[in-house]
């Protein structure tokens, strides 16, 4: 038996990824007609089915014709369907979700996102960023609070059985909060959940009441599980779209999209953080990295150096020249390690990077070898939850089973490295340091001296969070 004090997830999103599970699952479709074929027999299967929400699928998946709302209206031309792209930062719809939006024969130019349109000036079906993807979300029905309380329980339960213990819920919006207040008032919630609100460009002192908002019903539920400690802030895309932002050109051409300016970025952040808030990044590009780093330089210079755990999360290509000044900050670094092989650097993002780029991604190594405090997260829903396939991956540079060559197998980490990463660097994250021993997960497995197929196949065998047994195989 091994015990520790279980794992911490960094970045994830439960309520959404269970949400998406309710639609059907698509993720092993590598054709188009795979996916319309599984679509469709959801649909037979469930007659009364108003509208289909699923994922995801491998951008990949279009490379050899241009995805379009035609595909999908095979499966219905009368039900809205949209189906997730694995990075979720983009959606593929039929005709019908277009519709509904009111997108069918034009597309309004909107900053910072994209609809994708034809020669003709038509929307093709495939929406970037949210900005655009949210005209098709604001017609989605919404999830009755039962329904949402479901999709959470069933998010804990895949948790809990794969050692997890406290999350960081990475992106909420109005009407999220409510699932987790209900869940804690019910007891119904079975491990540590810190809320983030999110904190966009054009509302974000809006944005920032919302959050203030949130963390005081929090706080006035007395809940010991449940906090709102965090806000997440946008600063870029993501690379297989070309939307990360970089310092150099993408070999095709531009340096990708800057979601804010720099100034209100700094305005943003330092109100936030003012108000008491951690503030949580999403920053892939290297030059992304450094313009949250250049946010956290003004919030220090304004409010003084103190001890505020700001985070920057995924940060896949990171600037050499910036690891000094993420460890001067104090900044941490929520790295997915499952992203770190052959199979999330495909050949279009390969191709759009150059070798030497794709070289420096996810520099696990770099970031412990400079001192930068690491943490892990998985990105859930895209990536699943469960730690070990990604300490597996985090240590060997290979997804399991894979037969491709390591990722930059110069930076694969140690076992108890990633160990620590995926649970004491994720408690320093979320400031739960001094409650690691009041959880626990034992394992039938010494996780820290196993094999690495030993390691793929410890059980978890039972879960205490707070002092009280919440799962038991």
């Amino acid at each position: 038996m091994y015990k520790f004090s279980g794992f911490r997830d960094g970045h994830t999103h439960p309520l959404f990824a269970e949400r998406e599970g309710v639609g059907p699952d698509v993720t092993d479709c590598d054709t188009v007609s795979a996916v319309v074929e599984r679509i469709g027999d959801f649909l037979k299967a469930n007659p009364e089915c108003t509208w289909v929400d699923c994922g995801s699928f491998s951008p990949e998946l279009h490379a050899g014709q241009p995805a379009h709302f035609s595909q999908l209206d095979e499966a219905s031309v009368a039900v809205p369907i949209v189906v997730h792209a694995s990075d979720h930062h983009s959606i593929w719809v039929n005709s019908a979700a277009l519709a509904v939006a009111g997108l069918t024969d034009a597309a309004p130019a909107i900053p910072n996102a994209e609809i994708v349109v034809d020669a003709t000036g038509k929307p093709t079906g495939v929406l970037r960023e949210w900005d655009a993807m949210n005209l098709i979300y604001a017609h989605q029905p919404a999830p009755s609070l039962d329904d949402d309380l479901a999709a959470l329980a069933r998010a804990q339960q895949r948790l809990l059985k794969a050692g997890v213990v406290a999350v960081q819920e990475a992106w909420i919006d109005p009407g999220m909060p409510e699932v987790y207040l209900a869940a804690a008032e019910a007891s119904r919630l079975l491990l540590r959940v810190n809320l983030a609100p999110r904190i966009a460009p054009q509302s974000w002192r809006e944005d920032l009441n919302f959050a203030k908002a949130t963390r005081s019903r929090v706080r006035a539920s007395g809940s010991g599980l449940l906090t709102c400690n965090t806000v997440k802030i946008f600063v870029d895309g993501v690379l297989s779209d070309g939307t990360a932002l970089l310092k150099h050109d993408y070999c095709h051409g531009g340096r990708g999209t800057a979601l804010w300016d720099p100034s209100e970025l700094a305005e943003a952040a330092l109100a936030a953080d003012s108000a008491g808030f951690q503030l949580h990044f999403h920053a892939i590009g290297d030059a992304a990295v450094a313009a949250a780093l250049d946010a956290l330089d003004h919030v220090d210079l304004c409010n003084g150096f103190v001890d505020r755990r700001s985070v920057i999360s995924h940060a896949e290509l990171i600037d050499p020249a910036d690891y000094a000044r993420i460890k001067r900050l104090g900044t941490i670094v929520c790295q997915q390690p499952a992203w770190a092989s052959v199979e999330s650097a495909p050949p279009s993002v390969a191709t759009a990077l150059g070798d030497d780029r794709v070289e420096r991604l996810y520099p696990l190594r770099d970031l412990l070898d400079n001192r930068v405090a690491l943490s892990f997260g998985s990105d859930w829903p895209v990536s699943p939850p469960e730690p070990l396939p990604a300490i597996f991956t985090a240590c060997t540079r290979l997804q399991p089973g894979s037969n491709s060559a390591p990722l930059n197998a110069g930076q694969s980490i140690g076992r108890t490295e990633a160990l620590r990463a995926y649970s004491v660097g994720t408690a320093l994250q979320l400031g739960q340091e001094s409650l690691l021993s009041q959880d626990e997960v034992t394992f039938d497995t010494d996780l820290e001296n196993c094999t690495n197929a030993e390691l793929l196949g410890a059980k978890v065998v039972s879960v205490r969070v707070a002092g009280r047994v919440v799962y038991e195989a």
